[in-house]
C-alpha cells in the first residue's frame, strides 16, 4: 500500500519518528512515490518562490492598521449608542423616583391656582356685561378666522 495521503505530511515534518521512519522504508523500494515526493518538493519549492516574489503595495501594513483601527471605533460607537439611552433611561427613573412626589404636589398646586383663576374669571365676565360681550365678539372673530384659514388649506392641498 503506497502512502501517497501522507507524503505531503512527511515532506512538511508533521509525522511522529514512527510514521516517518515506516515512509523511509517504503521510499527505499518504491520508485512511484519517490517520483510523487521529488514533484510535491517541486511543487513546494516553486509556491514558497512566488510566495516571496510577491511584494506588498506601499503602505499596505499601515492601511490595513488603519482599517483595523476604523472597526474598531465603529464597534465602539455602536456599544456607546446602546448605553447612552440606556443611562439616560436610568437617570429619567431615578429623578421620577426622587422628585416623583414634589413635581405632584406642585403640580396640584398649580391646578388648583388655574381653577381658581378660571372660576374668578368665569364670574368677573358674567358679572360685567360689556366685558362678556367683548368676550363673545373676540371668540366669534376666532371662530370665523380659523374656518377661512381652512378652508384656504384645503383648497391650496385640493391642487
Amino acid at each position: 500500500m503506497h502512502p501517497d495521503d501522507e507524503l505531503s505530511a512527511y515532506l512538511d515534518g508533521e509525522l511522529s519518528r514512527d510514521e516517518r521512519a515506516r515512509i523511509d522504508a517504503h521510499l527505499e523500494d518504491c520508485s512511484s512515490c519517490q517520483s510523487l515526493l521529488e514533484q510535491l518538493m517541486e511543487l513546494k519549492e516553486t509556491f514558497s518562490s512566488a510566495m516571496f516574489a510577491i511584494n506588498e503595495p506601499d503602505g499596505f501594513e499601515s492601511r490595513v492598521a488603519q482599517a483595523i483601527a476604523r472597526e474598531n471605533r465603529v464597534r465602539n460607537l455602536g456599544m456607546l449608542w446602546l448605553v447612552v439611552p440606556m443611562l439616560a433611561a436610568m437617570l429619567f427613573g431615578l429623578l421620577a423616583l426622587a422628585f416623583g412626589p414634589l413635581v405632584l404636589h406642585l403640580m396640584q398646586g398649580v391646578l388648583a391656582i388655574g381653577r381658581a383663576l378660571v372660576y374668578t374669571i368665569s364670574f368677573a365676565v358674567v358679572d360685567m356685561p360689556l366685558f362678556s360681550g367683548v368676550a363673545v365678539m373676540i371668540s366669534l372673530i376666532i371662530l370665523i378666522a380659523s374656518i377661512l384659514s381652512l378652508r384656504r388649506l384645503l383648497r391650496s392641498t385640493a391642487v
